[in-house]
Order: C-alpha cells, then sequence, then structure tokens
C-alpha cells in the first residue's frame, strides 16, 4: 500500500513537472542569459515561474527584501528585483523536482524506501535553502575578503598620491589588482567615467561592499577630499597605518583559533595511542 502511494505521487508530481514545463514556455526569455555555472538546471526554472504566478508562492514581504538586498550588491542595482525572482523560482523548481525524485527512488528501491525518503528529503531542503541563501552567502564571503584586502590597497594609494598623483589616477591604478575589493573599485572607476563624481563612485564603493568597516573609510575618505588635497594624504596615511595594525591583530586572533582548532585532533591521537597501549598492556596480561 504505501510502495503504491509513494509511486502515485511520484508519477503525479512527475508528469506535473512536465505540464508546467511545457506551460513554462513564454518564461524562457528570463532564463536564457543566466550563466549556467551559477545557476544550474536554469532551463528548468520555468516551472518555477509557473509556481510564482500563483498568488500563495509568489516572492513577498520580508524574503523578497532581503533577496533584492543581495541581488543589488552582487548585480546592478536595476536587476536586482530580476536576481531576487531567479533565486526564488529557482528554489521552488528544486523542491519540486527533488520531491518527484525522491518518491519515484523510494517507490523502486522499495525496501529502502525509509532510508530513500530521509536522504531525498533533506537534500531536497538542503538544495532548496542554498539556493535561496546563496546570494547572501556570496556577500558575505565577498565583504570578509574585501576587509582582508583593504589595508594593502589603501597603503598602495597612499604611496600613489603621495608621489603627486591625483585621487582618480591613482584609484584606477589601485584597482588593476586582482580579488573582489578591486573588482568593487574597478565597478567605481566605470562610475567615474560614465559621470559619476569621484564622491558619488566612492559612496558607492563602501556601499558595495556591505563592509561597516569599508563603508567608514569611504565616509572618512570623502570628508577629506572636501576638505582637501593635502587632508586627503594625511588621512590615506593614518588610515594605511591604522588598517595594517588591526590586520596585524586579526592575523593573531586567526592563528589563536587555529591552534585551538588543532587540539581537537591532537587530543582524539593521543586517546587513540592511549587506548592502544591499554589494550596491549591487557592482552599481555592474559597471555
Amino acid at each position: 500500500m504505501v510502495r503504491f502511494i509513494l509511486l502515485i505521487a511520484g508519477t503525479a508530481l512527475t508528469l506535473f513537472f512536465l505540464i508546467m514545463l511545457l506551460a513554462g514556455r513564454k518564461y524562457d526569455k528570463y532564463v536564457q542569459n543566466l550563466d549556467g555555472m551559477e545557476f544550474p538546471l536554469k532551463d528548468l526554472f520555468i516551472v518555477g515561474f509557473v509556481w510564482a504566478s500563483f498568488p500563495i508562492l509568489k516572492l513577498k514581504n520580508k524574503r523578497k527584501e532581503k533577496l533584492v538586498y543581495s541581488a543589488g550588491l552582487l548585480y546592478e542595482q536595476q536587476y536586482a528585483s530580476y536576481y531576487a525572482n531567479i533565486a526564488w523560482v529557482q528554489m521552488i523548481t528544486y523542491v519540486h523536482l527533488g520531491l518527484a525524485l525522491t518518491f519515484l527512488l523510494a517507490a523502486l528501491i522499495y525496501q529502502s524506501h525509509n532510508y530513500v525518503l530521509f536522504v531525498g528529503i533533506f537534500i531536497t531542503v538542503f538544495v532548496a535553502v542554498y539556493a535561496l541563501t546563496s546570494m547572501s552567502n556570496k556577500v558575505t564571503e565577498r565583504r570578509e575578503n574585501c576587509e582582508a584586502e583593504l589595508a594593502n590597497a589603501v597603503s598602495t594609494m597612499a604611496i600613489l598620491l603621495n608621489s603627486g598623483m591625483v585621487l582618480r589616477d591613482a584609484w584606477a591604478l589601485v584597482s588593476k589588482g586582482e580579488g573582489p575589493l578591486y573588482e568593487l573599485m574597478r565597478q567605481s572607476r566605470a562610475d567615474m567615467r560614465n559621470g559619476a563624481s569621484e564622491v558619488e563612485a566612492i559612496h558607492r564603493f563602501g556601499k558595495r561592499s556591505d563592509s561597516p568597516e569599508i563603508k567608514k573609510f569611504a565616509s572618512n575618505m570623502i570628508q577629506s577630499i572636501e576638505n582637501g588635497g593635502r587632508e586627503l594624504i594625511r588621512f590615506m596615511e593614518q588610515q594605511s597605518n591604522e588598517l595594517w595594525e588591526e590586520k596585524k591583530q586579526l592575523l593573531l586572533r586567526q592563528g589563536e583559533l587555529a591552534a585551538t582548532k588543532l587540539l581537537v585532533p591532537i587530543v582524539l591521537i593521543f586517546v587513540g595511542i592511549l587506548i592502544i597501549i591499554m589494550a596491549a598492556a591487557f592482552a599481555g596480561a592474559l597471555f
């Protein structure tokens, strides 16, 4: 009876998926230009678009705000709503497909159907959560990388400004580096080329980083620009020294944390050696 229910549920979900795949062809244009590496199975997302057309599954409220916010930091602001909806329909598609495959496999491998159901539902939930949190995780990772690179970038810019180079040229030269921070600097450089003022471009740079530390740096830098060239050079030198000192402290904390983490495998190895010695001694006493 249970096998029959699983087979019916899996078949129904699969047929429903195929029907929605045909019905969703009108949404093809929304997924054609997506990166297949970044969005696996993107051609199937049209199923999610069909589901999301129902009011009960429409992206809204706080979930929408969070996705739009993360998308706005990763992509151009005008595409934020689009990528937020892509993340939502991606999640819906994966859930539908995952449940259909899980029920079918559970019916086909009925001897282990409990195990198949547990693993299948676990994987489905994991993939769904990943789809919803992927952009947020990327923003967090980029923020941490940017903060780690900031000291080196500021130090280089301070040297260039001190040598007599103007801010716009120094910014352009430093932005040629490799890493998330330099990518954000290149975006600000593009803003300057498109007519934005240095102040406006640097403000956007801080906002895109989503880092309180970089936002504070950008805000103080803007104030220094408005106060004059010498003030900017003095500010950059001061920031360079402070950021390098903070980076040293951060590396020390990370080293202490790594040493603490190493204690666990060391203790496990020590306990294992003790068990071997005690087992050998016990065996020797018996014989």
